[in-house]
């Protein structure tokens, strides 16, 4: 039986290696977050995990994070580390190697392959280094890692056909292979890019709107009724996750380097770090309205994480506003349900409060009633403002 190793079991990771397990490979897995080991192991997953000869396998797949540091640059230190992991257990068997983690182009032919290529083994002739980006959507009902269309790029013609036999192998949907591994690095930012320019447009459209007096939201309606040339993204209270927020500052780092400054990119992100801020600032003029300050008031949050129905918080937007509205000196009650270690109150706790911020549309909080709610920020745009009593403000209403 084919085997292969997935480094990393996160959103990415974790699905992958259970969909190979499924597919009749004998899987293998790493993970040294002692908390995701525990969960696993209690799971009784179908693969071996944390086996002393996992990295002996046919193909290793590396699904490790790629944030960015304080500065917006990017970290590859879990690739890196990685990488010289792999490094110490290569040999001359053609072992098919492929980073999944999103990075910008030129990543795996100037930091990965010299540290694979340090074990004195040759890529294109002992082992083989490819890319195929990963495409998740946490939460999505719909598309999943079998489904989701991927694409791969590799170093050589020879990586490139062990890469499509091994993803073709594994996955329902189609494989697309590119010419180059530059090529499949970028398509990933491109994509995220591409969503984080078109949430920016939304953010600030909704500013804009509202300072004009208009509901974005019935606007918004009204535009998607043209049935060709949309791409639609609403407003919020800003970008969240593993990618939105990070993969853009990949791509703007790596074109300052051919001399180019993506200022149309780096001002979306601008606009998009911008909403967190904005966001409290509707909950300080509602509260004025209300006759109230936000000091010393009871201000409910729900929703921690960054996105509906699923419980994660890397990127949050939703953690920015927590902090600002706690500094403004308001008592907090904060619950999320996916989230619990960020939770101090029940929901509700939260709707008794003085005002409460809807950070996070997950679906339990539809069937909540907000009318008599002294104020409400609606910063997902889902709520019926015409059964509040309160003040109600959202973005762009």
């Amino acid at each position: 039986m084919p085997s292969v190793c997935v480094v990393g079991l996160g959103y990415v990771g974790f699905p992958l290696a259970e969909l190979c397990a499924r597919k009749g490979y004998i899987v293998y897995a790493l993970e040294n977050d002692p908390l995701k080991v525990q969960r696993i192991q209690n799971e009784r997953p179908d693969f071996h995990l944390n086996h002393p000869d996992a990295l002996k396998t046919e193909t290793i797949v590396i699904c490790v994070p790629t944030p960015v540091d304080e500065k917006k640059l990017p970290d590859l230190t879990f690739v890196e580390g990685v990488a010289r992991e792999v490094a110490e257990h290569l040999d001359d068997s053609g072992r098919l190697v492929v980073l999944e983690s999103t990075v910008n182009p030129f990543v795996s032919r100037n930091a990965v392959l010299p540290i694979l290529e340090s074990s004195g083994y040759t890529e294109g002739k002992d082992f083989f280094l490819a890319h195929c980006p990963e495409r998740i959507d946490p939460g999505n009902p719909v598309w999943n890692v079998s489904n989701i269309p991927r694409v791969i790029g590799a170093m050589n013609q020879i990586g490139l056909e062990k890469a499509l036999a091994f993803y073709r192998h594994v996955l329902d949907a189609g494989v697309h292979p590119l010419s180059s591994i530059e090529a499949a690095e970028m398509v990933k930012i491109y994509e995220n890019s591409l969503r984080a320019t078109n949430i920016a447009f939304a953010n600030e459209m909704a500013i804009i709107m509202q300072n004009m007096k208009l509901d974005a939201k019935e606007i918004i309606e009204a535009v998607k009724t043209k049935p060709f040339g949309l791409n639609m993204c609403s407003p919020g209270p800003g970008v969240g996750g593993h990618c939105i927020p990070v993969d853009p500052f990949y791509l703007i780092n790596e074109s300052q380097k051919f001399g180019f400054e993506p200022s149309f990119l780096r001002t979306a992100m601008r606009v998009n770090s911008y909403m967190p801020g904005y966001t409290v600032s509707l909950l300080t003029s509602a509260m004025n309205e209300a006759g109230k300050s936000v000091k010393g008031s009871k201000v409910g949050i729900l929703g921690v994480s960054y996105k509906k129905d699923v419980g994660d918080i890397r990127e949050s937007p939703a953690l920015e506003v927590i902090r600002r509205v706690k500094g403004l000196g308001a008592d907090l009650k904060i619950y999320d349900p996916l989230v619990p270690s960020h939770s101090n109150a029940s929901v509700d706790e939260v709707m008794r409060c003085d005002a409460v911020m809807l950070l996070t549309d997950h679906t339990p909080f539809h069937i909540l009633v907000f009318s008599d709610v002294p104020v409400v920020i609606d910063a997902r745009n889902v709520l019926d403002r015409t059964k509040i009593k309160g003040v109600y403000k959202g973005i762009g209403r």
